[in-house]
């Protein structure tokens, strides 16, 4: 077999590698992109029940699943919400509400702030006056 057959063979042989894992990749859980899919489907999910309509809870544990594989590998970019208003003047620094049941628990509260330094202490008892210059006093001026 010459140089260009084992060539041949061998771009032939990757060919056929690259189609199986593209054919196979399909089949492996949610892809990274698929967060803001999940997200929507979960969102019609709740609304349903919330609106006491059917939802299938197959459908529920299988895109609560597909999420919280999403979540553990870090594909999930953002928790923000894209329809919630600016908050309140005054109210940037405010405490979001707690989790909702079974999301898991929320990141530990910043510690509190130290107390306040207290105020300087009171100045010390007055001090006495320099005395008066000697022109003042009668003093011996001009002479």
């Amino acid at each position: 077999m010459g140089f260009l057959d084992k060539a041949k063979a061998a771009a032939s042989d990757l060919a056929a590698k690259a189609d199986s894992a593209l054919n196979s990749s399909g089949t492996g859980g949610p892809k990274p992109g698929d967060a803001d899919k999940y997200f929507h489907d979960l969102g019609v999910l709740t609304f349903l029940e919330t609106t006491g309509r059917p939802a299938d809870a197959a459908e529920r544990t299988r895109v609560m699943g597909a999420l919280q594989e999403l979540d553990s590998s870090g594909a999930i970019r953002s928790f923000g919400l894209h329809t919630a208003p600016p908050p309140a003047p005054g109210m940037a620094g405010a405490v979001p509400p707690p989790p909702m049941p079974g999301m898991g628990a929320p990141a530990a509260p910043p510690a509190p702030a130290e107390a306040a330094p207290p105020p300087p202490a009171a100045p010390a008892a007055p001090v006495t006056p320099p005395p008066p210059p000697s022109w003042m006093t009668g003093g011996n001026a001009g002479a």
